[in-house]
């Protein structure tokens, strides 16, 4: 039942199963530990854990992407938690050092954090009317969200699953490519290093090898940025930002590949050391070095970037973890950094810290949509920007194309990605509003005032001489569904550009596009299975999407 049309006693032991597991943040193993201890460990089962997704699954599979995001939330989630009391100073004889007790409480505070996710992430959603409850027993509770097939592929999409096969498979990424040169540079390297405890070890950086790295991430953050790097970001542009990440792939690289290559020589993978953690000194020394940036330009990256309790709990974009009160000692998961979206996550960070200025950023993001799309377009007669006469709206994009007689009138719209149900439900609400709302008025407008675009130099012809006329909305990073009716539909931003690219007839790249192909096919790109967690003896089961086919079990 969803929550407005639930009577009280149902509320009431929904409820009382959700109170029951708020007492796990209670009973963390790891509170009796020290903070500082408590945290290194989080971080290094963390990396335990990476490392048995990648080689259980391979790197570009969904179900190792998935871990990484699952991973980078709870073990923020779990060190926000554990702040029972003030962080405890570092004892000054303290080294990382993996005690298998200490180990095993991180291992298993995951897997609660894991399981009690589920609640977090369903209960606030059937509180708004977006899931529906049914109760199993007295201490177990489904939500399912009530959609139909389509809603199921479009969700499949956000989650970032695609299809398999054909002309709309996914394409992984170029990996960065390791010559028979720079090997050898690694292995002297390794020659020189030596072991630290049972499962460490340690090593003097390359400065030489650092800095032919870093010329490759660099040319690798210019590939993928998509914003101006003038974008003033408030306290430094994105152009030193880029900077500032390039050297810091570059350390987490080269640190990652050693610690693969020490696994390789000795066959035991060296978890002590996979944590890079620094003083906070020699953190910005090193970045400034690589960078060539200021000193106090670094000093404000590594701030910004630097999680605390208040922050949102994800390590893509909070990636810096103090292990002090201080915060002079530094700890980071390198991985997270190699898997990141860089250029979306410093806008995320501008927006919790300093929202004025990225309000500011955010009235430039359809200029800056419109500009990606325009490229695609070049074979069409594109317009922009135009108001309707009576200022309600404005037409965001017009695309003619005479030869196939087709219009495309469109509204762009450019949401961050929701990190959390409140960002998801706000996105949403937003969306709807351009389809219902702003979609609507522009699409009434145009078809009871049929030589207006004609008329205003915008168009060939009178709208009403062309075969074909598509309404859209256009959605980047975030959209929701809504059927198409009446010439209007939603589509997302990549795949209208990779529909035109494809085709040299406007019509025949809507016609394709429309059909929805490009969405991931249940049960055959990706399936759903109902999941189960369980804390303090109660449990919640939720929808969970897997990549591929369900597996047939025998």
């Amino acid at each position: 039942m969803l929550f407005a049309d639930s009577s009280d006693d149902f509320i009431a032991r929904v409820k009382s199963i959700e109170s029951r597991a708020d007492q796990c943040i209670e009973h963390l193993a790891l509170l009796t530990v020290p903070s500082y201890s408590a945290r290194w460990s989080i971080l290094t089962a963390t990396i335990h854990l990476i490392e048995e997704n990648y080689s259980a699954f391979g790197p570009n599979s969904s179900p190792f992407k998935s871990a990484m995001i699952n991973l980078a939330r709870h073990a923020p989630m779990l060190i926000r938690w554990l702040e029972k009391s003030r962080l405890a100073p570092v004892a000054s004889d303290w080294t990382p050092h993996w005690d298998s007790q200490v180990g095993a409480q991180a291992f298993r505070d995951l897997r609660e954090t894991a399981n009690y996710d589920a609640f977090l992430c369903s209960y606030p959603m059937w509180y708004r009317n977006r899931l529906t409850a049914e109760l199993l027993s007295d201490d177990v509770v489904r939500f399912r969200p009530s959609r139909d097939s389509r809603d199921r592929q479009v969700s499949a999409f956000q989650k970032g699953l695609r299809r398999l096969s054909g002309i709309h498979q996914a394409v992984a990424g170029p990996q960065m490519e390791t010559t028979e040169a720079i090997l050898r540079r690694y292995n002297r390297i390794l020659n020189e290093a030596s072991p630290r405890g049972e499962r460490g070890f340690q090593y003097e950086d390359s400065y030489e090898l650092a800095r032919r790295t870093y010329r490759k991430y660099i040319m690798r953050m210019e590939h993928i940025m998509r914003r101006s790097e003038k974008l003033d970001l408030g306290a430094y542009t994105l152009g030193a930002f880029k900077c500032f990440y390039a050297a810091l792939q570059t350390v987490c690289a080269m640190h990652d590949f050693l610690c693969f290559l020490w696994g390789q020589r000795t066959g035991r993978y060296p978890i002590e050391s996979a944590v890079l953690v620094k003083k906070r000194s020699e953190w910005i020394r090193l970045l400034s070095f690589l960078s060539d940036l200021r000193i106090t330009t670094t000093e404000q990256l590594l701030k910004d970037l630097t999680f605390h309790s208040k922050r949102l709990p994800d390590l893509h974009v909070f990636p810096f973890v103090p292990l002090d009160e201080g915060k002079e000692l530094i700890a980071l998961v390198p991985q997270f950094i190699l898997g990141s979206s860089p250029e979306d996550n410093i806008l995320r960070v501008c927006s919790y810290l300093r929202e004025s200025t990225f309000n500011l950023l955010s009235n430039d993001k359809e200029a800056t949509m419109r500009e990606d799309i325009l490229e695609a377009l070049k074979n069409f007669r594109c317009q922009h920007s135009i108001p309707l006469p009576d200022r309600s709206t404005e037409i965001d994009l017009l695309v003619e194309d005479l030869q196939s007689s087709t219009v495309v009138i469109a509204e762009l719209k450019w949401y961050r990605k929701p990190s959390t149900y409140r960002e998801r439900l706000r996105a949403d609400a937003e969306f709807e509003d351009g389809y219902k709302r702003q979609l609507t008025i522009v699409q009434a407008y145009c078809q009871n005032h049929q030589d207006w675009l004609k008329h205003q130099g915008n168009l060939t012809r009178s709208l009403s001489e062309y075969e074909n006329v598509f309404f859209l909305l256009i959605g980047r990073d975030h959209w929701s569904w809504f059927a198409p009716h009446d010439g209007a539909a939603v589509v997302e931003f990549e795949q209208f550009q990779l529909a035109a690219e494809r085709n040299t007839s406007l019509n025949g790249a809507m016609r394709e596009l429309l059909i929805y192909e490009w969405l991931p096919v249940d049960n055959v790109d990706f399936h759903v299975q109902l999941d189960r967690g369980i804390v303090e003896g109660v449990g919640v089961e939720s929808e969970v999407y897997y990549g591929g086919p369900p597996v047939q079990r025998v």
